[in-house]
């Protein structure tokens, strides 16, 4: 996401985030690119950000990095986006932190990933903790280390990051490199379905439907499935017609009005 004060919608959905401050330069960039104008939002935007802005100097790394109102070209993106992340741009940090660990668009550098990474994860970062969690359980870039990559998966859930909530409730139900505990895994599929995550809501409608780390609730099974189901999710499509089945009219008619409630929370 790029950034800046006025919360813009582009004409292309492009959803930026605040700016600080206010100078006509920045309105001015801001009313162009809005415009359509990109060229004209460059020239006042792009001054700005040799100059030091480090929130301009992400917003460019961003808009070279994605082609976003500007032909792509990643070495200006890796040059706008180091800068932001020199003065300490967890977001920036973030982004680089991936373009060096995929080596999509250049060569991947597991160090300069791991770099980047763990200063935005320092930063409480979220989705950075999840990849730095991502390097330790894998042992890529570094060491596996199951401790440290719970503790990573654990930092970056407390920072809303959703993967990591999903991956903290596999780890506990799965008993990867922890003692199984189901009540624990309920507990994090739980929050993950709850912000979204297909997989999780599956994950939960069966702990519900089997009575395991919570206690057993075909109702909430089936609302479950059924969201997951809504989604594309096959199995979970099937699971929540065997589960609707296996309610009495009653349920059934409870399920339905709770799936219509859950739909309008949990599906945006």
């Amino acid at each position: 996401m790029l950034k800046n004060r006025l919360l813009i919608l582009l004409a292309f959905a492009l959803l930026f985030l605040p700016l600080t401050g206010n100078s006509g330069e920045r309105e001015d960039g801001l009313n162009a690119f809005k415009k359509g104008d990109y060229k004209l939002a460059l020239s006042f935007w792009t001054p700005l950000a040799e100059s030091g802005d480090r929130e301009l100097q992400y917003n460019l790394g961003v808009m070279y990095n994605d082609g976003r109102g500007v032909e792509k070209n990643i070495e200006q993106a890796i040059k706008w986006l180091t800068l932001a992340a020199e003065q300490g741009d967890a977001d920036a940090q973030f982004r680089l932190g991936k373009l060096y660990t995929n080596g999509k668009d250049i060569k991947a550098d597991l160090k300069l990933a791991e770099n980047w990474l763990r200063q935005a994860a320092q930063k409480d970062h979220g989705g950075a903790c999840y990849y730095l969690a991502q390097f330790y359980a894998h042992g890529k870039g570094l060491n596996k280390d199951n401790d440290l990559a719970l503790r990573w998966y654990y930092r970056g859930a407390e920072n809303n990051n959703i993967s990591s909530m999903y991956n903290l409730g596999y780890i506990h139900e799965t008993g990867t490199g922890v003692p199984k505990n189901l009540a624990e895994a309920f507990r994090w599929y739980d929050k993950a379905a709850r912000k979204g995550a297909i997989d999780a809501q599956v994950n939960l409608g069966r702990l519900y439907f089997k009575g395991q780390g919570t206690k057993q609730d075909k109702i909430m099974a089936y609302v479950w499935f059924k969201l997951a189901a809504t989604q594309n999710n096959e199995n979970a499509d099937k699971n929540s017609r065997f589960t609707f089945k296996n309610l009495n009219k009653s349920d059934q008619q409870q399920a339905l009005a709770l799936f219509e409630e859950y739909k309008k929370k949990f599906i945006k």
